[in-house]
C-alpha cells in the first residue's frame, strides 16, 4: 500500500509545493539599438534601463552577444535555449545582410491553459505510482507468494492459470486507477490544476502503463529465485527509473550516456504517454503509435508467459 499510493502522493506534496507556484509567463528583454529584433523581448538600449524581472536577457553588443539567464527553474530551460539559438541566428543573419528565405509572422496563441512545471511533475507522479503498483505488486505474488507455498497449493485447486493472471492484471489495473483518481484529487484541491486532457487516450496510457510494468515485474520474479533478491533488485531499479525516465526532470538535464539508459526504462515512454494525454509535451503521433503498442506487446507477452509457466515451477 505505500509504494502504490502514500509514496506518491508523499512526492506529489513535496513537489508541488517546491514548484507549484512557477510556469508564468515567460520574460525576455534585449538590450540593442536595433529595433528589429522586438520579437524576442523587450527592448533597451542599455542594462540600466531595465526596470522588473525578466527570466533572461541578451546584451547585443558588436561582435558578441551576452546572455544574462536569472532563473533555474527546469521548466523555463528548454525554452530559452531555443530563444537563445533563434536570436543567435537572427542577429547574425541581420548583420550579413541576408533576408530571411522564409518570413515567420508571429501570432500569439490562447491556450485553454497555461502549464507549469508543477503539471510536468504531476504526470510523472502518475506515472511513478502506476510503476510501484505494477512492479512491485507483481514481484510479491510471483516471488513471495512461491518462497509461501501459495502458488503450490493453487495448483491443485481448480484455479486456471490465465485466470490466475487475469485476477492479478485485474487487480493491478483497479489499484492503479484508484491511486491515480487519488492524484488527480489532490492536485487540483491542493494546487488548483486544472485538467483538460484527451480521456480516451489518458485511459489507454494508464491502461498500457499499468501492463508494461506488471510484465517488468514478472520479469524480475523469474529472473531471481530468491524474493528478497527479486524485491532488493526491483528498489534498485526503481530508483533508477524515478530519476533516469525524465519522470521528474527533464532528459536533456542528464549526461548524454545516462540519457542513453533512459530509452531501456518502459516508465520512459508510459509518462510520454500520459503527458501526451495531457498536452503537457508532444510527442508525434507516430511516436505515440509506437510507444502504446511496445508498452501493451510487452505487458500481454509477459503476463502471458508468466501465466503459461508459473504453476509449471511449483
Amino acid at each position: 500500500m505505500f509504494f502504490s499510493l502514500a509514496f506518491p502522493v508523499m512526492f506529489l506534496v513535496m513537489f508541488g509545493y517546491i514548484f507549484g507556484g512557477g510556469g508564468g509567463e515567460l520574460k525576455t528583454a534585449v538590450v540593442t539599438t536595433d529595433t528589429r529584433l522586438a520579437e524576442f523581448g523587450d527592448i533597451y538600449s542599455s542594462l540600466d534601463e531595465i526596470k522588473g524581472y525578466y527570466h533572461e536577457i541578451a546584451v547585443v553588443e558588436e561582435g558578441k552577444i551576452t546572455f544574462l539567464r536569472k532563473t533555474s527553474d527546469t521548466y523555463y530551460q528548454p525554452v530559452l535555449d531555443g530563444w537563445e539559438m533563434s536570436l543567435k541566428n537572427a542577429v547574425e543573419r541581420l548583420r550579413s545582410g541576408l533576408k530571411p528565405v522564409v518570413k515567420v509572422q508571429l501570432k500569439p496563441v490562447r491556450a485553454s491553459h497555461e502549464p507549469r512545471p508543477f503539471d510536468y511533475t504531476l504526470t510523472g507522479v502518475i506515472a511513478i505510482s502506476l510503476l510501484s503498483m505494477g512492479l512491485f505488486g507483481s514481484v510479491e505474488v510471483f516471488s513471495v507468494y512461491r518462497e509461501k507455498g501459495v502458488l503450490k497449493r493453487l495448483k491443485v485447486t481448480p484455479v486456471e492459470p490465465f485466470s490466475f493472471a487475469l485476477g492479478l492484471v485485474s487487480s493491478r489495473l483497479c489499484v492503479g486507477i484508484i491511486s491515480t483518481v487519488l492524484i488527480l484529487v489532490l492536485g487540483e484541491v491542493l494546487f488548483g490544476v486544472r485538467y483538460q486532457m484527451n480521456v480516451w487516450l489518458f485511459i489507454a496510457s494508464i491502461v498500457s502503463s499499468t501492463l508494461s510494468f506488471i510484465g517488468l515485474g514478472i520479469l524480475i520474479s523469474f529472473a531471481f529465485k530468491k524474493p528478497e533478491t527479486a524485491l532488493e533488485f526491483s528498489v534498485i531499479l526503481f530508483t533508477m527509473m524515478m530519476f533516469l525516465s525524465g519522470v521528474y526532470f527533464p532528459l536533456t538535464f542528464l549526461p548524454n550516456f545516462l540519457r542513453a539508459v533512459s530509452w531501456i526504462f518502459p516508465v520512459k515512454y508510459g509518462v510520454e504517454t500520459i503527458r501526451y494525454s495531457f498536452g503537457f509535451k508532444f510527442i508525434t503521433p507516430t511516436q505515440l503509435s509506437v510507444y502504446l503498442s511496445a508498452l501493451f506487446v510487452f505487458g500481454l507477452a509477459l503476463i502471458y508467459f508468466a501465466a503459461k509457466k508459473i504453476f509449471e515451477r511449483e
